[in-house]
Parts: structure tokens; sequence; C-alpha cells
């Protein structure tokens, strides 16, 4: 994956827009980023390194080279999440323990509809035969 997807990707996962980020890096405009974004061009150290510096929560190994995790681990002491991050990562969990317990229910539904055809087949198989 090259920066700019890793980029795109990180802006995406962060759910904030381009202007916001481009802002955090002290820049006025989005332009720049637009343009690393689009691969025109390619980011400047500085650029780099003014994300690690709004977001030192980001592993730059995976920033730079695509290597690990987009995050650094919780328990390292420049991994600093805000509240605000913390809170989407818990309604994301949130989002998907709803659609694991909805499918979960669905197959309890289907389950309990299957043994009561069952019994009811076994009934009727009972009654027949006497």
């Amino acid at each position: 994956m090259t920066i700019h997807l890793r980029l795109q990707q990180l802006i995406d996962t962060l759910d904030i827009s381009v202007l916001e980020f481009a802002r955090q890096l002290g820049e006025h405009r989005g332009e720049k980023v637009y343009h690393i974004l689009h691969g025109r061009l390619k980011p400047r150290f500085d650029t780099l390194e003014k994300i690690l510096v709004a977001y030192p929560q980001v592993n730059g190994d995976w920033l730079l080279r695509g290597e690990g995790m987009m995050f650094k681990a919780l328990n390292s002491p420049s991994a600093a999440i805000t509240t605000e991050e913390r809170l989407r990562n818990v309604e994301f969990l949130l989002f998907q323990l709803n659609e694991r317990m909805a499918l979960l229910q669905q197959t309890n539904d289907q389950l309990m509809a299957e043994l009561l055809t069952l019994k009811s087949q076994s009934i009727a198989g009972f009654k027949t035969n006497q």
C-alpha cells in the first residue's frame, strides 16, 4: 500500500475531513494534503513529522513503510488516544455487537421454527401410528 493510500486510510479511520486533517498539521487549506492523497505529491519529512506530532497514537513504521498496525499499542505512553477517539471505538464495537446479536437472534428464531416443525411432525407421526 502506498503512503497516499495509508494517509487516506488514516483520515478515514480518524473520521475527519481532509481539511480538518490539514488544519491539524498547521495548514490553512487542504491543497497539499489533497495533492498527496491523489498521488501528485509525496509527503515531505516535515509533513510526516507534523502528522506524528498531531496524532501521537499513529505508528510511524506503519505511516512510513506500511509495517505493523496503524496505531501504537495502547499501553505505550506516546499512544495518547483522545476521549473522542475512544468513544468512536466504543460506538463501533457496540455497532458490531448489535449486528452479532441480531444475527444470533435470527439464527435462534430459525432453530426454534425448525424445532416446532419437528415437534409437530413427531406428534403427527405418533398419532398416525396409534
